[in-house]
């Protein structure tokens, strides 16, 4: 189900700095050290994605890793979008 308008500014007020976007994607850029840890998190997210059947869209820039997350089947954003948005922080704090 897709979420509220409310709801999705509820979870973004949760999150860790995730951004709306289009109001259709939520987006968030990391920032890692190096760019083969760049590539590693990239892979490691992957994994995350691949287990869940949601996947991302990804921009790496050295090292810099842009996500944006929307769950194109069903038109919006949804709960599934911010459960990974959280699991890709999760992720994250292991390269800082």
């Amino acid at each position: 189900m897709v979420l509220s308008h409310e709801e999705i500014q509820a979870s973004l007020r949760d999150s860790q700095k995730w951004e709306l976007e289009d109001e259709t994607w939520i987006k968030k850029q990391y920032n890692l050290p190096t760019f083969p840890k760049a590539m590693q998190f990239v892979n490691e997210l992957a994994d995350l994605a691949e287990d869940r059947q949601h996947h991302p869209y990804i921009i790496i820039n050295h090292t810099t890793v842009t996500i944006k997350l929307s769950t194109l089947d069903k038109g919006g954003l949804t709960q599934k979008d911010f459960e990974a948005a959280h699991a890709y922080d999760r992720t994250y704090l292991r390269y800082t």
